[in-house]
């Protein structure tokens, strides 16, 4: 290719582009305003499910509500983090159960699979945020978020099981799908 060539293919993209209003240009979502938002997505009333016996590990970097905007995108997020002296089947045939009785169902079933897998469950509502049901281990939070969290000798508690329950949303609020 020839620099005039050149040149014209920029020219052209250059005009075209400023006619156009950068509509070229797909549109991004930004975290602000959606205070409003996520202080609703955090009373979301799902998020107050849990298996007895579950102990909400509070605080820190894993639990709470926000916008993330890490992606040149922004969703909202409410996160809740439970230690679990039980199983993780308990824990899925619970939210199986109570999730469905709320109006959320499963996407892709509740089968855990092998062991030591990374087990990630969405739940979707018709008009209503996706709720995602995620097993993570102490290690693998230590790793995600830096954090140590160590509810047995904080909250009493044999931890044999950690999940997290959470909410997201598009900025606006509105629902985003499992997929």
């Amino acid at each position: 290719m020839n620099m005039l060539t050149v040149r014209v293919l920029l020219a052209v993209l250059l005009v075209g582009t400023s006619l156009s209003g950068c509509s070229l240009l797909p549109p991004f979502e930004t975290c602000e305003g959606t205070e409003p938002a996520v202080a609703e997505l955090d009373e979301l009333s799902a998020l107050a499910l849990r298996p007895e016996g579950a102990v909400s590990v509070g605080g820190g970097p894993w639990a709470g509500s926000s916008c993330v905007d890490d992606t040149a995108d922004a969703w909202l997020s409410a996160r809740r983090l439970y230690a679990y002296s039980g199983t993780r089947e308990e824990v899925l045939e619970y939210y199986g159960r109570e999730a469905s009785a709320a109006g959320w169902r499963p996407v892709n079933g509740l089968d855990m699979g092998p062991d030591g897998r990374i087990a990630v469950f969405c739940f979707e509502s018709a008009d209503r945020p996706s709720i995602t049901l995620a097993f993570d281990s102490p290690e693998k939070l230590r790793e995600i978020y830096g954090a140590e969290p160590d509810p047995g000798a904080l909250l009493g508690v044999d931890a044999r099981t950690w999940f997290s329950w959470s909410a997201e949303a598009a900025p606006d609020g509105s629902r985003i799908s499992c997929d």
